[in-house]
């Protein structure tokens, strides 16, 4: 046998070691190593659109000459950019021997934001920022300032285009009217006014109806990106609008642009013609003075108003004009009625008249605000007793709602409030497989209250 002496045997393993490191390594040059659930693990698009990408990657110029970027080099980018991943973890995870340091020494955390502006279809245009988020960067300051500082990006625009925009745009709105941009965003309550009148309640919806594609695209990015979800090193911040470019412009050619379904010139009639109709039921709340009337509140039970339509799911969409409200009140209904026992949804047993009912519930933002809830429905029990067979016909089962909340006199969609209710007597009684939000977190945070 062949006997090793000590310092022989040191080299043979450290040449193990070195090559056990090149196996390892190589791995990461060449995309067909993995398979496609382990690379789509790494990166945010597959094999061929990684071999794609990296046609696109030139040298990068340095101080001792270029660097040609390996395949190696784009997936541990990718990669960082996907998970979100720490250097030191990817230094060691694709094995690279030592990495650039930088210490830091921060005292305060700065927060930065950054907009998209993005077309109908979910294209992203351009992204603005990144800017420091303090009261003098605001979203009005930032779109003010794109606008008087870059010449090229007024020039994409025209008289007559139409901006979308959320409430914290509002200042901007004299110099875009100077270009000629029409701008459309939520109504604001006026001094002294506790709710959004029917009209400008149903023009706010219209907006948020049509804007959310740019949130679709801002939650996009965060997801397929997961390193602007988190806190980001100075080390990386310098970088960050680069890094921001890479990945708009990859979700722009590599992920699918966002239709919304049914979304067509019908639909977009439909919903102007929903946003001219008045809410007849406060009409008669206010005429009435229906919420001043003294009331006996009892809890809401899958025992009470047996003669409540039945609604099916694709009824409540267009009812409600969207998803949203839909999948929030099955929340409320959870924390309403299977939890808390102390704001529970409740009805007024006062109210003696077939086809009409007259709820509360407690605000989900403020403990100590009610909000009261009108619903005019058709009853199939005094339908059968009256002979009244053609009024879900001619009217639908839903005939009119109001809620005294802030977005409550809308007649184009409805509240979550509105929509708990609808959803919990028309759908999900009736139902043996309605799906409520996971109590397991609840169930292991502690709750002063003691609540179930």
């Amino acid at each position: 046998p062949y006997l090793l002496q000590g310092n022989e045997l040191q080299d043979v393993l450290r040449e193990l070691r070195n090559v056990a490191n090149n196996a390892s390594n190589s791995r990461y040059d060449n995309e067909n190593n993995f398979t496609d659930e382990e690379f789509y693990s790494l990166s945010p698009i597959t094999k061929e659109q990684f071999r794609d990408l990296f046609s696109y990657c030139d040298p990068v110029v340095q101080q001792n000459g270029l660097l040609y970027v390996s395949k190696k080099h784009l997936l541990t980018f990718l990669c960082k950019m996907r998970q979100g991943l720490s250097d030191d973890f990817l230094t060691f995870m694709f094995g690279y021997n030592s990495r650039q340091r930088t210490s830091v020494v921060i005292e305060t955390v700065r927060k930065m934001k950054l907009a998209l502006i993005v077309a109908p279809d979910g294209y992203i245009l351009d992204v603005q920022g990144p800017y420091f988020s303090d009261n003098r960067n605001n979203d009005a300051a930032m779109l003010t300032n794109e606008l008087q500082v870059a010449r090229e990006f007024r020039e994409w625009f025209q008289n007559g285009d139409i901006f979308i925009l959320d409430r914290g745009y509002r200042d901007s709105g004299p110099i875009l009217q100077q270009l000629g941009i029409s701008v459309k965003m939520p109504a604001f309550l006026q001094r002294n006014e506790r709710q959004l009148p029917t009209k400008e309640a149903n023009s706010s919806r219209l907006v948020t109806k049509s804007r959310w594609i740019v949130e679709m695209r801002n939650e996009h990015l965060k997801s397929i990106f997961k390193f602007f979800a988190g806190t980001i090193s100075v080390v990386h911040a310098v970088h960050l609008k680069d890094f921001l470019n890479i990945a708009c412009a990859i979700i722009n050619k590599y992920k699918t642009m966002i239709h919304m379904e049914g979304a067509d010139v019908n639909l977009a009639n439909e919903l102007l013609q929903r946003a001219t109709t008045v809410n007849i039921m406060q009409a008669r709340v206010e005429a009435e003075d229906l919420t001043a009337r003294g009331a006996r509140w009892i809890k809401l039970n899958h025992n009470h108003f047996l003669g409540f339509p039945r609604l099916t799911s694709d009824y409540l969409r267009d009812l409600t004009v969207g998803v949203y409200q839909v999948r929030l009140a099955p929340a409320y209904i959870q924390d309403k009625m299977l939890r808390d026992n102390t704001q529970e949804l409740q009805f007024d047993e006062r109210i003696n008249e077939p086809g009409l009912l007259r709820a509360r519930v407690h605000s989900r933002f403020s403990g100590a605000t009610n909000h009261q809830i009108f619903i005019a429905y058709v009853d199939h029990i005094a339908d059968v007793h009256n002979n009244d067979e053609n009024v879900t016909v001619q009217h639908g089962p839903i005939l009119s709602y109001y809620c005294t909340c802030k977005a409550g006199a809308r007649t184009l969609g409805s509240c979550a409030h509105v929509a708990s209710i609808l959803l919990y007597l028309g759908y999900a009684r009736h139902q043996n497989d309605v799906t409520y939000p996971s109590t397991e977190f609840l169930e292991n945070i502690q709750d002063t209250a003691h609540r179930n």
